[in-house]
């Protein structure tokens, strides 16, 4: 019950009393008046009853010889009972013979359509048929209407007398559930006041008083035990919490000193990364300018060798003119070598500021600078649709120079190599970005082939430095190209990778952001 619902248990316990009690009271007084009601009804159609047949038997000689004076003198007599409203003596043809009329009722008084024994009750009224007999043979039948004033008079009576009774039932019900209520609500609002107090003061070590053995009594036991165990463990808590506090001072303690030695080794770190970053440019600059100085005595090698060869190759004789060739296909291999090498360190030390590139113009040129390698080998190269992003023009060019020219050189023989170049966009975490940041477009480019591929045991070995997996007679190069890629793919934010069987061909993926982030677009 919801109106109940916030009010307090005495109050609730009164309630209920007082409402068990005056329903209970209520309903056994609606069954007396309902009792009464019906035996009323049942004594005034007895009482009808027995007046109908009075008036009936002494009407016998009046219906039988239609005699309507008779009749009515008959019916006169009825004016002593004050209760009859109407009366009617029909006939054996259903015509009234004579009929009554209460002198207080106003109006006209129309008789109802006759009928033989049986009795209605109105609004306010009853009617009662009786027939006329004589000697077994129907004469005709009486008519009485009766009102209901007695009966409305006694309900109205037995109402106040319901109403003086519930009045003194209910004061009495109240001064019970007042004093009775104390027996079931003080051991309750005892136990509440002491959960409030133990709420209020963290006061464990309090207990409530016992009244009874009854289920009160049973739940304050069970609530004294509960606050037991409370303060036992709260002791226990308390003993933990000392010992954490003792394990914190102790793990600040040891977490201070792993800080200082961290900061300690940081500072040894940047120190390394700092000598570290001094030798790498050291060593490019070295690699640099080195790669310049062995130009000049490279090209002076390979100019006398080309006069020897002119000037005194006739006299040379046939071992002077192999060793002669094996002295310039040397200097040419130092020449390629030494170029790779400057090309690797450009990527660093020559870079260009990032800008907008579109892959499919770089891609075509490409095609065009390894036109005459595509004829003589047979091949063909079929380029997909590339997308613009920031990058390095200059390398993005490299990038696709390496790749379409290794694809074209390691071919099986006899076999024309077919090269299918393809990108697509897609969204992914930058690389090192932290878990749930927002994703980039990145630019994913294949480059299939049908060469003669190599096992992937050797996958990181051939983007390493001179790094090849077959003989200088069987394939030309220096084994830096691969190592040049993925320097462009690191510097442009990106990876390279590659699939592989050994004689299913390769296939090489590079993935490169659309977009460069600011600080790194120079």
């Amino acid at each position: 019950m919801r109106l109940l619902r916030d009010v307090s248990l005495k109050g609730k316990l009164m309630v209920i009393i007082m409402l068990t009690s005056s329903v209970a009271l209520l309903l056994a007084c609606a069954a007396f008046v309902l009792y009464e009601g019906i035996l009323f009804r049942r004594d005034i159609v007895g009482d009808l009853t027995v007046k109908a047949e009075v008036i009936g038997s002494q009407s016998t000689a009046a219906v039988k010889f239609k005699d309507p004076k008779a009749a009515t003198e008959i019916l006169e007599k009825l004016k002593a009972e004050k209760r009859i409203v109407a009366a009617c003596i029909f006939g054996r043809d259903g015509q009234v013979l004579a009929k009554y009329e209460r002198p207080d009722i106003a109006g006209a008084f129309s008789p109802p359509e006759p009928r033989y024994n049986g009795h209605s009750f109105q609004r306010g009224c009853v009617e009662l048929f009786r027939e006329i007999v004589d000697n077994q043979h129907n004469l005709g039948s009486v008519y009485l209407k009766s009102d209901l004033l007695e009966l409305n008079t006694r309900l109205q009576h037995y109402a106040k007398i319901v109403g003086v009774v519930l009045l003194v039932s209910i004061s009495v019900a109240w001064l019970l559930s007042f004093l009775l209520q104390r027996v079931v609500s003080q051991p309750i609002l005892h136990l509440a006041k002491t959960t409030r107090v133990v709420s209020a003061e963290k006061n464990y070590a309090l207990r409530a008083v016992k009244q009874s053995q009854d289920e009160l009594g049973e739940l304050i036991d069970g609530f004294n035990e509960m606050l037991a165990q409370i303060q036992a463990r709260d002791a226990e808590l308390e003993r933990a919490r000392e010992h954490l506090e003792q394990r914190v001072q102790e793990r600040t303690r040891e977490l201070q000193q792993e800080v200082a030695e961290r900061k300690q080794a940081e500072e040894r770190l940047r120190a390394t990364a700092v000598r570290l970053e001094r030798s790498n440019r050291e060593l490019q600059d070295f690699a640099y300018v080195a790669s310049h100085d062995l130009q000049e005595p490279l090209r002076k090698a390979q100019a006398f060798g080309d006069r020897l060869k002119v000037a005194c190759g006739k006299s040379l004789g046939a071992e002077g003119r192999d060793y002669l060739e094996r002295m310039q296909a040397a200097a040419k291999r130092m020449q390629i070598l030494i170029d790779d090498l400057l090309a690797f360190s450009r990527v660093t030390t020559k870079a260009s500021p990032f800008e907008l590139v579109d892959l499919n113009k770089i891609a075509r040129e490409v095609l065009a600078d390894l036109e005459v390698r595509i004829q003589q080998s047979g091949g063909e190269v079929v380029l997909g649709g590339l997308p613009a992003l920031e990058a390095d023009p200059l390398q993005m060019r490299q990038l696709f120079q390496n790749l379409l020219g290794n694809a074209l050189k390691f071919h099986q023989e006899a076999k024309p190599p077919v090269v299918k170049v393809h990108a697509r966009v897609l969204n992914q975490p930058s690389p090192g970005a932290a878990p749930g940041s927002t994703e980039d477009e990145f630019c994913r480019i294949t480059v299939e082939d049908n060469g003669i591929g190599f096992d992937e045991k050797y996958l990181d070995r051939i983007f390493i430095l001179f790094q090849r997996l077959h003989g200088r007679s069987a394939y030309e190069g220096t084994g830096i190209g691969l190592a040049i890629c993925r320097k462009i793919a690191d510097r442009h934010g990106g990876s390279i990778t590659a699939n592989s069987s050994p004689g299913e061909g390769s296939t090489f993926v590079v993935t490169l952001p659309l977009r460069q982030p600011k600080q790194g677009a120079a």
